[in-house]
């Protein structure tokens, strides 16, 4: 068996981010640079 790449601990995406909105529980939600809203964050 190979060994994966970070697996489910290997980042989802490549930053920098801005926190465009945060929600009580510590959820947030990123955006890019750019302006362009992350999904599922």
């Amino acid at each position: 068996m190979g060994k994966d790449k970070g697996g489910k601990f290997a980042a989802n995406w490549e930053g920098p981010f801005r926190v465009q909105e945060a929600f009580e529980g510590g959820a947030y939600r990123l955006e890019t640079m750019e302006g362009r809203i992350l999904p599922r964050t």
